[in-house]
């Protein structure tokens, strides 16, 4: 009874699998434990009759866990995810790293670059240290493409061991969501950036304003 999740070709018992079309295969194994258990007793006729005419008549695999609950060993283990499944996930995982990693490049190093400008533009480019720090975060990164996917896979496996293997979240999220809201910010920061320069200009910067205040109580 150990192997009987793994005889399916989807778990039934993952969420994610429940909504997905039966096959006859998946039906055919569900009513040879329902045999099984009538021709030992644990079942009765009306029992039998009753389960198999569910069973005939379901249409996912969401169905079918409940025909065996009381006749299947609930610690058995859930089928494994494809080798090519716990791949793409961790190749998921890697890319979205890097998104985020290049997020933490480029604002920072827009962010620096504008007040350099705005107060010591002639004097020694000191963004060059946190852009080569951040910089240097992002190429190692990408680079360890095959070291992420490979610590995402075991994780993965882990999880998978305990029956606990949630839906990611590369998975609920589109990938492409995710780099349109990355090019939505970015686009976004020309306006600010000429915004924080306008505010700075001599005249408009809060300092200013203090000492037209301080003049003005004087008088």
């Amino acid at each position: 009874m150990e192997t009987f999740w793994e005889s399916f070709r989807l778990d039934p018992r993952q969420p994610k699998n429940a909504p997905m079309r039966a096959s006859d295969a998946d039906r055919d194994i569900v009513r040879a434990v329902l045999a099984d258990a009538y021709s030992d007793g644990r079942l009765t006729r009306e029992e039998y009759d009753e389960r198999l005419g569910t069973l005939y008549g379901s249409r996912t695999l969401g169905e079918l866990p409940a025909l065996v609950a009381d006749l299947v060993s609930a610690d058995s283990p859930p089928a494994r995810l494809p080798a090519a499944d716990l791949r793409e996930r961790g190749a998921r995982k890697w890319r979205k790293d890097v998104e985020e990693a290049l997020a933490g490049f480029l604002v920072p190093s827009i962010i620096c670059t504008v007040i350099w400008v705005a107060f010591t533009a002639d004097g020694f480019f000191w963004p060059i240290f946190p852009i080569m720090f951040l910089g240097l975060n992002l190429v190692k990164t990408v680079v360890q493409r095959e070291s992420v996917i490979e610590r995402e896979v075991i994780r993965l496996e882990k999880q998978a061991a305990t029956g606990k293997l949630p839906e990611s979240a590369a998975d609920r999220d589109d990938p492409d969501d995710n780099k349109d809201a990355l090019l939505t910010r970015l686009s976004q920061w020309p306006a600010r950036r000429h915004a924080t320069a306008a505010s700075l200009e001599p005249g408009r910067r809060p300092v200013d304003r203090l000492r037209r205040h301080q003049r003005g109580a004087y008088l």
